[in-house]
């Protein structure tokens, strides 16, 4: 129920009012929301909040409740979006100390609603509320007891209010418990036009409900459901009254206790899929977008935090994930998708949870590998960064197929560095590597974006060039002949040594129609290239 969306929940009706109201109508509105808060209003704009603790403090300071609430709902209020979730909205609270969120629409700001602590103390986990949390658990949070006594007027509660920031005042006499005063109280009296000069025995709230330091916070919360009441009083055992706790503080413990269990588990969780080595991303389907609220710290590190909050399309290619969605939507799963994000690439798995059937909601978990030197391993030769000899064949099959369907031509090219064996008997195999480097870096630049060019074994090469027939093939290779052999190679001990190349060149689908004719074509006439002194071209 953590994932139930903040819009589905938000309390509207009575919950705001225009700026030109008075601090009287905004009194009877927190009377009848019950929820002792209101937005202020600019249209549809939200304007400000009061609080029944700023219209208490009012009344304090003997301001006329007649008087426009300008100036009086200037209070900090956090806000966030309909769209978000009840677990996000009670980290929200927990963060910025509060007790309610004003909920707005995301694109205009508009007000949709409020919801407060209470609301979303419903959603949490039901094992949580079956913890046995004493009443004596949580006395030192609630501080001192502050009473009058019955004859008192109305004026000392509220001094006692503003003066210790507390939310209800018990009325005491010879240590028992007669009434009680809340905040809730006073707003009510104060729209019922009571003098402030009245006695407290004549509007204090009884008969008061005692419980005892071994009562349970859950029985409590019973009671006060059942009786429909906001307060109740601790007794000790000589039944003197010791405190007052009211429906807020009782939700402010276990908001508190949840807190901390809450921050625990997820600590945990995160904990250990922080030790994954797979990066991981949790996102959020809005009715618009899906964004997302959680990436673990190979995410993060990798991509930065500025990803989190954002839409998914923003992390991932719009296109492919738009694909990826309608797979998780329709299947519930993903497996396996790879995909190139700037120089990576990622492997992506993943499944789609309904967490809300009736709204259309849910939640995807991706699982995303960084698959970039796994590829590079597989398809990669290690000296000289070029295709190995496994990608060239697989390419070539694929090749062959393609060029089939669209009755094209390309090239093969075998290529073998002359009197290889001399250079590494001379100079040592170090210059050796540096010879074979030295040509993958000469040819690369020269070659198409299309073209293939891999390492076959030893000192030999072979590239495909696509959509090439013999003749131009020929010449562009022979191009590649001359540049090689008129750039010296810089070896150790400050030796330059130029070297040559021979060639060998087979055209599909003219000297045939396999892979193995091809390369077979090819090396004879890299042969040929050879038995005729080396440093040429054959294509016939």
């Amino acid at each position: 129920m953590l994932n139930l969306t903040l819009k589905n929940i938000a309390h509207k009706e009575d919950f705001s009012a225009q700026k030109d109201v008075s601090l009287r109508d905004v009194t009877e509105l927190m009377n009848k929301n019950g929820k002792g808060v209101v937005v202020i209003l600019d249209g549809k704009k939200i304007a400000g909040i009061l609080t029944e603790r700023d219209i208490v403090k009012c009344l304090h300071k003997g301001i006329d409740l007649d008087t426009n609430v300008t100036g009086f709902a200037d209070k900090k209020l956090v806000a966030t979006r309909g769209d978000r979730t009840v677990g996000y909205a009670l980290s929200l609270m927990i963060e910025n100390n509060i007790r309610r969120i004003i909920i707005t629409d995301g694109f205009l700001d508009e007000f949709i609603g409020v919801v407060t602590q209470q609301d979303l103390l419903k959603y949490l986990e039901e094992d949580f509320y079956r913890a046995t949390i004493k009443v004596k658990h949580i006395i030192d949070r609630l501080g001192h007891l502050f009473n009058v006594e019955p004859d008192d007027s109305l004026k000392s509660v509220l001094d006692q209010m503003v003066g210790n920031q507390i939310s209800a005042v018990a009325i005491i006499s010879d240590g028992v418990a007669e009434g009680i005063i809340s905040e809730k109280d006073i707003l009510r009296l104060a729209c019922e036009n009571i003098s402030l000069d009245s006695r407290v025995h004549e509007h204090m709230s009884t008969p008061v409900i005692n419980v005892h330091l071994d009562n349970a916070l859950v029985d409590i919360v019973t009671i006060m459901n059942e009786l429909q009441i906001n307060r109740v009083i601790v007794h000790d055992d000589s039944g003197i009254a010791t405190n007052v706790i009211t429906t807020r503080d009782v939700l402010k413990s276990l908001e508190s206790d949840y807190s901390a269990f809450l921050e625990r588990k997820l600590r945990s969780a995160k904990e250990i899929l922080n030790l994954l080595p797979e990066m991981m991303v949790e996102i959020a389907e809005t009715e618009s977008d899906q964004l997302i609220v959680w990436a673990n710290d190979k995410v993060t590190r990798k991509f930065g935090m500025d990803l989190l909050d954002q839409p998914i399309t923003e992390f991932l290619p719009r296109e492919q994930w738009h694909k990826i969605y309608t797979t998780l939507r329709d299947s519930g799963k993903v497996e396996n998708i790879k995909m190139k994000k700037g120089d990576s690439i990622l492997e992506l798995s993943g499944f789609y949870l309904n967490v809300d059937s009736n709204q259309n909601n849910g939640k995807i978990q991706l699982i995303i590998r960084d698959i970039t030197d796994d590829i590079r391993l597989s398809t990669s030769d290690p000296l000289t960064g070029l295709y190995n000899r496994r990608f060239v064949n697989e390419y070539l099959i694929k090749e062959i197929a393609r060029f089939k369907r669209s009755n094209e031509s390309f090239s093969l090219v075998m290529c073998d560095i002359d009197n290889f064996k001399e250079i590494n008997d001379t100079y040592g195999h170090l210059a050796g590597d540096i010879v074979l480097k030295s040509l993958a870096q000469l040819v690369t630049p020269t070659l198409r974006q299309l073209d293939i060019f891999g390492r076959y074994g030893g000192d030999e090469f072979v590239l495909i060039l696509p959509g090439t027939d013999s003749t131009f093939a020929s010449n562009v290779i022979d191009r590649l002949r001359i540049k090689i052999e008129s750039i010296p190679i810089a070896l150790p001990a400050g030796v330059k040594k130029s070297i040559t190349a021979s060639f060998g060149v087979a055209t599909f689908p003219m000297d045939g129609e396999s892979s193995d004719d091809l390369l077979i074509k090819a090396d004879e006439r890299l042969y040929k290239a050879k038995s005729l002194g080396k440093n040429k071209v054959v294509f016939v």
